[in-house]
């Protein structure tokens, strides 16, 4: 599947930052459930970069606790 190019395989790669963003050229799903569970993921993706920016955030706080800044 990867190697033919599967739409669906491919935008849930894109998603996931596995792969470059899908080219316009290539071929694109259009089944609903298959837009709905990509619409799920890139959500998901999108919460987990907020948490990550999150804890980031939190991190550098605890740090400059410790250094007395």
């Amino acid at each position: 599947r990867w190697a033919a190019d599967e739409p669906v395989l491919l935008a849930l790669a894109a998603a996931a930052g596995i792969r470059d963003e899908i080219a316009p050229d290539e071929p694109t799903a259009t089944d609903d459930t298959v837009l709905t569970v990509l619409a799920a993921v890139h959500d998901a993706v999108m919460e987990l970069e907020a948490v990550r920016r999150r804890r980031a955030i939190e991190d550098a706080a605890f740090a400059n606790v410790w250094r007395g800044a």
